[in-house]
């Protein structure tokens, strides 16, 4: 199959990410499953009031402990072409978060999406330990792209043969495995403690760590024409991802996005979906 190397306009993208954002709002309100605005998304609520500019996705979290709830709410109340994907009904995703998103019309998952990262304990002070959580997550993270990639659902390849020989040697393990031993290094830390981490963040795990009276009572908060629920102090989660200075725009050639690529869903009807959106 040919590979699709068109990008959705961002302009279309928003509105079939603030579609899904509705679609998840119907879900969590209605099972009481709190969320929290993530990463970018945080930002763009607080310096945009919606969407940064030149983003094309959204994010949120969810604390573990809420994570199996809003699995089951969403295989109970999502119906095609929404879903949302996981580890557990695609056994060839290899991210550390859920997707909510679109399947097209050949039956994939379209790269525009929400990403839902879950919160899992964690303790600042345990140093070595949070290192080796995370040596072991990285591992486990490349050894099953790589495993993907060779049964022709990725194109993973690293040049430096020792590093395919390494991973040729994790890949001994069954992708079921992986992704059991994954979980248990996540949630290796069982104390509820002071602090939070969001392993599957794009940041380093370090700055992915957030205090967890930031996230206090849910609260929302204008998000373009709609709105995001948000911590109850995200400054204090901005900080730690962005430094006292997020306020700040970054210079042009940092104002980078991720790049969805177009899709074609017969079962979707832009026109309509665009007026609910802004209804």
């Amino acid at each position: 199959m040919k590979e699709n190397n068109e990008y959705l306009d961002k302009e279309k993208a928003k509105v079939y990410l603030l579609y899904l954002l509705k679609k998840l709002h119907e879900i969590t309100e209605r099972e009481g499953i709190p969320i929290y605005a993530s990463g970018g998304t945080c930002l763009g609520m607080i310096r945009h009031q919606g969407m940064i500019p030149w983003d094309d996705d959204i994010d949120i979290m969810i604390f573990r402990k809420d994570y199996k709830r809003f699995v089951q709410a969403c295989e109970k109340s999502l119906s095609l072409p929404i879903v949302l994907r996981t580890r557990d009904n695609d056994p060839f995703f290899y991210e550390e978060f859920a997707k909510l998103c679109f399947l097209d019309d050949d039956n994939n998952y379209t790269s525009l999406s929400i990403d839902v990262f879950e919160l899992d304990e964690t303790n600042p002070k345990r140093h070595l330990f949070r290192e080796f959580q995370n040596q072991v997550k990285r591992g486990l993270y490349y050894t099953k792209m790589y495993k993907v990639s060779k049964l022709g659902y990725g194109k993973y390849h690293p040049k430096s043969i020792f590093k395919r020989c390494i991973l040729s040697i994790g890949s001994l393990l069954s992708i079921r495995s992986m992704d059991r031993l994954l979980i248990k290094i996540l949630t290796a830390e069982k104390k509820e403690g002071d602090y939070v981490v969001n392993w599957g963040a794009a940041y380093s795990y370090k700055k992915a760590t957030y205090p967890r009276k930031a996230f206090g009572t849910p609260h929302k908060m204008p998000f373009e024409n709609m709105y995001v629920w948000s911590e109850e102090y995200p400054e204090m989660i901005l900080e730690c991802l962005y430094g006292k200075d997020y306020m700040k725009l970054p210079p042009i050639e940092k104002r980078t996005d991720h790049g969805v690529k177009s899709f074609k869903c017969s079962k979707l009807d832009f026109d309509a979906i665009k007026k609910e959106v802004y209804s």
